[in-house]
């Protein structure tokens, strides 16, 4: 996927140099195809790259994933943790790309790195694909298996056992309280201590209304969104991608920020609509059916949702210092809203 960068790559020297990291990793006679950014569509984390390569007579298309040079919308990019994460889900069903190689030795490209199989499928836009798009003309059938298969997917995440993904905790621990006191952090930092009054607002109502029993702790995606999917021509999932937010949280964390993406979505369209696509369920639903699948009643998630716009929210802030700084001012997140209309009223009621 795209990035968003301060500094440009040069991609023929990157492609010259990895081709030198796949003779050395593989040991054999290695031809490498032009870099070309995975997705132009989405994607303002790292710098992701598309390319082929033939090994020994064998073709192979990849994905090398790699920090923004010169820094991006995180403040550090673990890479090692990210391989952890994919590999510990792909071994619970969860339809990560594997197998991973993470190369932490910057001398290749200047830069750590990592690089996994590419997963080729339909991958649903963030704000339009319920009025345009593939998954918009795909008819209800399709649309079903995506959003079900989705739906499967939160659930596989529960039945990760926590204590085989220690690296996932917070400096302050794990948990609700962890994750607000790491997002302030984030926020603090991603704005040079100026954060917009509206966010230390919100920041203030999540204290203040923080539910005091969270739930039982879950992998969670932290990211839990279809456009994070890659889907197969029937709708079923086939990647789940994006694994930088990863968390030790309640479900209702991943399950929050799915539902107020959905949201998000339909303010951005002017639409009014529940569901949103003749093949999702419902708002309530879907939230019947993923309390059968788990096996319990979720807890709080008006405030859940609106815990998933602030992360948002955080992360555009970012993203608009990034894009001022790199001479993008006109770039359409730098008008974008840090939180929509329904967040400021809920944070304000």
């Amino acid at each position: 996927m795209a990035g968003i960068t301060l500094v440009q790559r040069d991609l023929a020297a990157t492609r010259l140099q990895l081709q030198k990291w796949f003779e050395h990793r593989f040991a054999g006679e290695v031809a490498i195809t032009e870099l070309a950014a995975a997705n132009r569509a989405g994607g303002f984390s790292s710098e992701s790259l598309v390319f082929s390569a033939t090994v020994d007579g064998e073709t192979n298309e990849y994905v090398i994933r790699i920090p923004p040079a010169g820094g991006g919308i995180f403040r550090e990019y673990d890479l090692g943790a990210q391989t952890l994460t994919q590999e510990l889900l792909h071994e619970y069903g969860v339809p990560t790309p594997s197998p991973i190689y993470y190369e932490p030795d910057r001398a290749w490209i200047g830069s750590k790195f990592l690089v996994m199989p590419r997963i080729v499928g339909h991958t649903p836009s963030d704000f339009t694909y319920a009025v345009k798009g593939w998954l918009a003309d795909a008819g209800p059938d399709v649309q079903r298996r995506v959003h079900d298969s989705f739906l499967d997917t939160l659930v596989q995440l529960t039945r990760v056992p926590v204590n085989e993904a220690t690296w996932l905790q917070r400096p302050a621990g794990v948990g609700i309280s962890a994750e607000i006191a790491w997002w302030l952090d984030y926020v603090r930092w991603g704005t040079d201590n100026q954060v917009p009054d509206l966010m230390t607002e919100a920041f203030t109502w999540l204290r203040r209304g923080q539910p005091g029993n969270g739930g039982p702790l879950s992998v969670c995606w932290g990211d839990a969104r279809p456009s994070n999917g890659i889907f197969d021509d029937s709708g079923q999932i086939i990647g789940a991608l994006d694994w930088e937010q990863a968390c030790l949280c309640p479900v209702e964390t991943d399950f929050g920020w799915w539902l107020a993406s959905r949201k998000q979505m339909l303010e951005a369209n002017g639409l009014d609509a529940d569901p949103e696509l003749p093949g999702f369920d419902s708002r309530a639903a879907v939230v019947g059916r993923f309390e059968e699948m788990i096996g319990r009643k979720l807890e709080h998630l008006g405030w859940h949702e609106v815990f998933a716009m602030v992360r948002m929210g955080c992360c555009i802030v970012r993203m608009q210092s990034l894009l001022r700084r790199n001479g993008q001012g006109d770039h359409f997140l730098t008008r974008a809203a840090i939180l929509p209309a329904w967040t400021v009223d809920a944070i304000r009621a």
